[in-house]
């Protein structure tokens, strides 16, 4: 069962951290691998966060489920382990990892302290060491899809049969030729950014569109996306700088296209970002497909 867990706090979003703090690449070179005490985490757990590395260490960030807690899970990349992490997921993606052991790190430990200067971009409540765990994957990591959200500005609705949207009756969005969807509904700044998912086949699994409802009116992107439906949309606040929502996404090649060509795809991010009315992929405005 899936168990990852949406976040948009800007703490998991890994792909803003600016870099090291002073000193800790030589602190880097320095740190072992962990002493893991004898307890061990009973029984195997599923796992699923976002994936992070810096340097000699990786680990994979989860908000506990049972307890809201943001729980690192350690791992060596340069271990059997973590190569495998490492070659089955991708960094700054959500991983779900299945029939995951681990165990609690001293928090008192030099070797965990050092740990929590290497610049991940989080401090989790614990540390546990992963001693062995099984198949690893990229997942998505958007909301349940819904026809119908309320904002802080009015109801949106996907209407059925022709899934044209309005908001508070109003149509905002004319006749669609493909099902849509509301996928993700998140308060950024003044506005309530909904993410729309169209698409469907081998061919093209998912496209999208940001809707954006504020007290100045309604504004809609064109449609975006590489094609993939392992998307993670995020909102990111960070010191000095409007919100935005960040909404990552593999890289994708159709059926026609070699194993190879596939395989490459989906070890790339594409990055589409909303602030402030403006949809943008690299820098630059993002047009009509």
């Amino acid at each position: 069962m899936q168990r990852l867990v949406v976040v948009s706090l800007a703490a998991l979003s890994v792909a803003g951290v600016v870099g090291l703090l002073t000193g800790c690449q030589r602190k880097e070179a320095e740190v072992q691998a962990p002493e893991l005490p004898v307890q061990t985490v009973s029984g195997f757990l599923e796992i699923g966060g976002v994936l992070d590395r810096r340097g000699e260490q990786g680990a994979v960030f989860e908000v506990s489920p049972e307890t809201g807690d943001l729980v690192a899970f350690v791992f060596d990349p340069k271990s059997a382990l973590g190569q495998r992490l490492l070659s089955q997921c991708v960094q700054n993606m959500p991983c779900l990892v299945e029939g995951v052991r681990a165990r609690p790190l001293d928090s008192q430990a030099p070797a965990t302290k050092v740990l929590g200067e290497l610049g991940f971009s989080v401090s989790p409540s614990a540390w546990l060491g992963m001693i062995d765990a099984g198949d690893a994957r990229v997942e998505s990591a958007l909301e349940e899809p819904e026809r119908q959200v309320k904002t802080r500005f009015g109801v949106v609705t996907v209407q059925e049969g022709d899934s044209s949207v309005v908001l508070n009756g109003q149509t905002v969005l004319p006749i669609q030729e493909e099902s849509v969807s509301i996928v993700r509904n998140a308060p950024v700044g003044g506005e309530d950014v909904l993410l729309l998912q169209s698409g469907s086949g081998s061919a093209c699994p998912a496209l999208f569109q940001v809707l954006a409802v504020s007290a100045q009116g309604v504004q809609v992107s064109p449609k975006f996306g590489s094609c993939s439906d392992r998307v993670f949309a995020v909102v990111e606040e960070k010191r000095n700088q409007a919100p935005r929502l960040s909404i990552r996404m593999l890289g994708f090649a159709g059926p026609f296209e070699s194993e190879e060509e596939q395989r490459k795809a989906t070890r790339q991010v594409r990055e589409f970002v909303y602030q402030q009315g403006s949809l943008t992929l690299d820098g630059k405005p993002v047009s009509s497909q």
